[in-house]
């Protein structure tokens, strides 16, 4: 058990700690910032909850009028468009209003990562632009990754001189507190049964839950609640929710149900080594929760150190309280031999699958 704890954390599941950006804002100080008109000239929105960074971007578009967004305001994909494009809108003056919003979305650029079809950007400009921003532009990078290359200047300067946003993952009473907020507007209420539901099927992430919201709005607004059957019926299930349960159903040595469960799995056209896959990472993750967890980490700790949703990780703490950690070990060494049968022979994976659960259900915790 020693030798695989020094294993994962070898293979770098645990996080360093990053110095923060002195002008490191949350997403709720920056929307309060731009309801009252205290707006930046430069920002940097780091991080992936896609819900929050068109929360801000529609904040400050909202601040323009219909005449002043159509002269005055332009989005940009660095995937697709040269930053020198956006450059140039950024160092324009504004026509008929008072400020230019200029938003700069996936700058690449400012990651370590390579593209293929690689655009050409202006890194120079920037640097240029960012010594001396005009007052009535202000330029926005929603930058949806886990980190930048801190080693390149242009990242450097930018978190100097920009108001950087920590666009993190909400947790789970954010998530429910800004739902409430939208049943209540659109006059309707929810079961409690119906809320976790959805929490659970979109893992409380904010972006997916507000799709699945949506669906249920449109198809509840007569009854003016969502009930529990609805949302079992509405809510889609993802392979990886579906493979959290077939986690249990091993743990609990229920040899007759797993096994029905993966012929479900692959009925539905799932690939053999994808699901193998997603489980070996499931039970990687009840390992690494197990074992911070035992070395006192907290819920909060864990989140940050395994950097995932927080909501993962209060599910995978629901989870190792029930079972032993050595029944995860053998369990996550069973299917890792495994894939490697499913990569180098012609084996029947539904047979291989026989042979892990009756081998892992040898074992007695």
């Amino acid at each position: 058990m020693q030798e695989l704890t020094r294993q994962i954390i070898k293979q770098g599941y645990f996080a360093k700690n990053n110095k923060g950006s002195d002008k490191l804002s949350t997403v709720a100080e920056v929307m309060n910032q731009i309801k009252n008109d205290k707006i930046g000239s430069i920002y940097l929105i780091l991080g992936k909850e896609r819900y929050c960074s068109e929360e801000i971007k529609n904040a400050l578009l909202g601040k323009l009028s219909p005449q002043e967004k159509e002269f005055n305001s332009s989005i940009y994909d660095m995937e697709e468009t040269p930053l020198a494009s956006a450059l140039n809108d950024a160092m324009s003056v504004p026509f008929f209003g008072d400020r230019r919003i200029v938003i700069v979305n996936n700058p690449y650029f400012l990651t370590g990562e390579k593209k293929k079809n690689k655009v050409e950007h202006d890194i120079d400009g920037l640097l240029k632009y960012l010594e001396y921003p005009l007052e009535t532009t202000t330029l926005v990078f929603i930058a949806p990754y886990e980190k930048l290359d801190e080693r390149k200047k242009v990242v450097k300067t930018l978190k100097k001189v920009a108001d950087v946003v920590e666009n993190q993952p909400l947790k789970e009473i954010q998530v429910r507190q800004i739902i409430n907020q939208r049943l209540k507007k659109n006059g309707l209420s929810i079961e409690p049964k119906a809320f976790d539901t959805l929490m659970e099927r979109t893992n409380a992430e904010i972006s997916l839950a507000m799709n699945e919201l949506d669906k249920l709005i449109l198809l509840c607004k007569d009854e003016q609640v969502i009930s529990e059957a609805e949302a079992d019926r509405m809510i889609s299930r993802s392979l990886e929710q579906n493979v959290f349960d077939l986690v249990s159903l091993v743990l609990s040595r229920n040899t007759q149900k797993s096994i029905e469960m993966y012929h479900d799995l692959l009925l539905s056209k799932e690939e053999p080594i994808a699901i193998n896959a997603i489980l070996i990472g499931q039970f990687r993750l009840l390992l690494q929760v197990s074992i911070l967890k035992r070395h006192g980490f907290s819920q909060g700790s864990i989140t940050t150190s395994l950097k995932i949703h927080p909501y993962r990780v209060k599910l995978a703490l629901r989870t190792v309280q029930r079972f032993q950690q050595e029944d995860l070990k053998n369990a996550y060494l069973g299917l890792v031999k495994v894939e490697k049968r499913l990569k180098s022979t012609d084996q029947d994976s539904e047979l291989l699958f026989q042979l892990f659960m009756l081998q892992f259900c040898q074992h007695a915790a």
